[in-house]
């Protein structure tokens, strides 16, 4: 078997059969392997692109993106790319196919020396193949190291001299049988159990505990046993941005996102106690936010988020299944003393009263009413998004996709392909600014030639508006942020995609009621500024 084989056989094994690529003279050679194995290859138009592709493939689908890149500026072109995976712990494999290191100093087409150290803090590792027979413990490591514990991304570099290089088929299957590992990741540990007893202590005299969510919670085995603590216990749940869909919001313990103001915040003050788990728990997800918290169990996959910026009580890494497993058990016989009905009541009240003062509650609310139940939804960073963050109601789970790692301003397009790419016949909606999508729009070439059935809402404000928001409020300066654009329907057109602009909210929402997903789709909505949710 030749070396790039090996590469895309390994993948195809695991049920990975779509790959994300811009081509160099390097990586040529590879064409002739997807061909011949029949792999899906999205020939983006930048790399930058296309690693938001793959990250958006990744949050959807569960399972990692894959992407190859030539070396020097291609490899230069995902830094960004690999910062914000890194920052939300998604899973993409990065195929940096390199030149030959022996000749480095010589001043050879792409020449970069020790690339890796771009990455080494961006990444959860990286890795240079310099022999052949490096190659399949060097995926199996790296493809491990991606997808577990603390999910992330991995770089691997391999010569491009090495990818047409023959395995000996005796030596592969000497290798495969080194590498089979006996394992019984699911048992309940004497750990987890610890665990258990000990936040059954702690809450023997708590009457009115919390539970807050995080993404390492998104997992569908999940969502029963968090249904039966919550509802049987009456325990109010809410999760952070990243975990939106953990459970399905209009259940009767759901409050949403811990970051809501009003009811939501009092009564994580007034929680006596407030388990979080698997969150970290990051200033950017609740401090930043106002979120104050009394007393606080913070439960993760590991440590390294212990103490940052709560003080526990107690604090403890472990199998959290097991854990809510645990936690079931020992919550069937209690009831807490919330009235989650009344809770519930008093915040549909509170979001009633957000629909007739506020413009931005108004776009996502009837967004969310305008869109089938299961559709899955991505945003960049606007004004509509950052509401859609505090707002939005999610049912499903991996149906809300929001770059919160380093919080890039380019990613809901390219993001928004990858996911549709990992939907098949789910309806995708990526919704992004026009500050936040120009520099995207050579994608449109992929969409169209791939017909990847999408809806584009691009809301624009001709700003970069939540800047031009703040610089007024803050410094009484005024069109400073102003944006000189394209017609957005033309560019769609163009391109031989249906397009449509858009000028009031009812507009919009009799767009979207009439949308047709199996084909892509653009609407340009016009709307000035107004006041993001943190300022209500």
């Amino acid at each position: 078997m030749l070396c790039k084989d090996l590469i895309i056989k390994f993948f195809k094994d695991k049920n990975i059969n779509d790959f994300f690529y811009l081509p160099g003279i390097h990586t040529i050679s590879l064409n002739e392997s997807f061909k011949r194995f029949n792999i899906k290859v999205y020939m983006g138009r930048h790399e930058s692109n296309l690693i938001f592709m793959a990250d958006g493939y990744s949050r959807r689908t569960g399972k990692p993106g894959v992407i190859f890149v030539t070396p020097g500026p291609g490899l230069g072109n995902i830094v960004s790319g690999c910062m914000e995976a890194y920052g939300d712990n998604v899973p993409v494999i990065v195929f940096h196919i390199d030149t030959k290191r022996q000749e480095h100093g010589k001043g050879i087409l792409h020449e970069l020396k020790d690339p890796e150290n771009i990455f080494r803090t961006i990444t959860k590792k990286t890795f240079y193949i310099e022999k052949i027979e490096e190659v399949l413990p060097v995926l199996n490591e790296a493809y491990e190291t991606a997808t577990h514990e603390r999910k992330g991304p991995v770089i691997i570099s391999i010569p491009f001299v090495l990818l047409d290089k023959e395995i000996l088929e005796g030596f592969l299957s000497s290798l495969k049988k080194d590498l089979k590992t006996e394992g019984a990741e699911n048992e309940v540990s004497l750990v987890d159990d610890e665990i258990v007893e000990r936040i059954y202590e702690i809450f023997k005299d708590k009457h009115m505990p919390a539970i807050i969510a995080g993404k390492s919670l998104m997992c569908e085995e999940a969502r029963p046993l968090i249904d039966s603590i919550c509802r049987t216990s009456s325990i109010p749940f809410f999760t952070t941005t990243g975990g939106k869909g953990i459970v399905e919001e209009s259940m009767p313990y759901a409050f949403g996102n811990v970051i809501k103001k009003g009811i939501t915040h009092k009564m994580i003050k007034n929680a006596d106690i407030v388990l979080a788990i698997g969150t970290r728990l990051r200033d950017v997800d609740a401090k930043r936010r106002g979120v104050k918290i009394r007393d606080l169990i913070h439960i993760d996959i590991d440590e390294t988020w212990f103490n940052k910026n709560y003080k526990t009580l107690y604090a403890a890494s472990g199998n959290l299944l097991n854990i809510l497993k645990g936690l079931k058990e020992i919550f069937k016989k209690r009831r807490f003393q919330w009235d989650l009905h009344a809770l519930k009541r008093e915040q549909i009240k509170e979001e009633v009263d957000l629909w007739k003062n506020n413009i931005g509650y108004k776009l996502i609310k009837m967004i969310r009413d305008s869109i089938p139940y299961e559709t899955v939804t991505v945003w960049d960073l606007n004004l509509i998004s950052y509401w859609a963050e505090y707002y939005f109601p999610v049912y499903e789970q991996r149906s809300f996709i929001m770059p919160r790692g380093i919080s890039p301003i380019f990613y809901g397009l390219p993001a928004g392909i990858g996911v549709k790419i990992g939907s098949e016949v789910i309806p995708c909606l990526t919704v992004c600014g026009d500050g936040g999508i120009l520099p995207n729009l050579s994608e449109l070439s992929l969409i169209k030639k791939h017909n990847i059935p999408i809806c584009i809402l691009i809301y624009n404000n001709n700003s970069f508006g939540i800047l031009e928001d703040a610089l007024e409020k803050r410094y009484s300066i005024k069109t400073s942020m102003q944006l000189t654009n394209p017609d957005f329907v033309k560019l769609a057109h163009a391109f031989g995609i249906k397009g449509k602009r858009i000028k009031t909210i009812e507009g919009l929402k009799k767009a979207l009621l009439k949308i047709d997903w199996s084909e892509p789709f653009l609407m340009e909505f016009e709307h000035p500024i107004f006041s993001p949710p943190w300022e209500i």
